[in-house]
């Protein structure tokens, strides 16, 4: 375990970087700039990555990865070549989100996490079903990272309630939060091409990650 000092100065700085470029992502998507897009996105996760390794006082190495891989698939995501291989970094990051909490789930029987997860499910598949036809080329890959993301928010809910404390609730609202970003993604990119649609999902990714890493940060045992 790390030491508890912190440079306050430096970790100011990071926060202001990472909401500053977080913000500034929509003027590059505005200007239509790529490169310009490309370089604020890496800022943006590079700065969050940094302020946990400052911050933290014992490193996750699976939150780490996830950082790692989020790198990779905002980068993939901007070029539409490279649209599936950025799908697949977004599942398995929700995966890995999963393992890290993946004690939460081990006390309750398959049945009770069976009746908590039927509001989670209906609420997907009814979502899924709305906007099927409209995905096209990206059904599969939709329907996965929706499961994935259903079982991701019931067992960070389960989390909440077991513990009912400031990182739970941080970590199921930053992991709630990317669903409906996703959803909003598909809904920009397959039915209403709408420029707002995607300065609001961008900035919904980016307060998630916030969340979830203050989350991280957050020693167990005190809050």
């Amino acid at each position: 375990m790390k030491s508890q000092i912190i440079n306050t100065k430096i970790t100011t700085f990071l926060k202001f970087l990472y909401i500053t470029t977080s913000i500034l992502v929509g003027y590059a998507l505005a200007v239509e700039n790529v490169n310009l897009e490309f370089a604020i996105k890496l800022v943006a996760l590079f700065s969050l990555a940094f302020l946990y390794l400052e911050t933290t006082l014992k490193v996750n190495h699976w939150y780490i990865i996830i950082l790692l891989f989020s790198i990779i698939s905002d980068s993939l995501f901007i070029f539409d070549e490279f649209y599936f291989p950025a799908l697949a970094f977004l599942i398995l990051n929700r995966f890995l989100y999963i393992i890290i909490i993946r004690r939460t789930f081990f006390p309750y029987s398959p049945g009770i996490l069976f009746l908590y997860s039927i509001p989670f499910l209906l609420t997907f598949f009814m979502i899924y079903f709305l906007i099927y036809e409209y995905l096209i080329d990206i059904q599969i890959s939709a329907f996965l990272l929706g499961v994935v993301s259903v079982f991701l928010m019931l067992f960070t809910y389960l989390n909440f309630l077991k513990k009912n404390n400031k990182r739970a609730k941080y970590y199921f609202f930053g992991t709630t939060l990317m669903p409906f970003a996703d959803i909003l993604m598909a809904i920009s990119n397959y039915i209403d091409d709408h420029f707002i649609y995607v300065v609001i999902y961008h900035l919904m990714y980016y307060v998630a990650r916030f969340y979830i890493y203050k989350a991280m940060v957050m020693h167990r045992n005190k809050y």
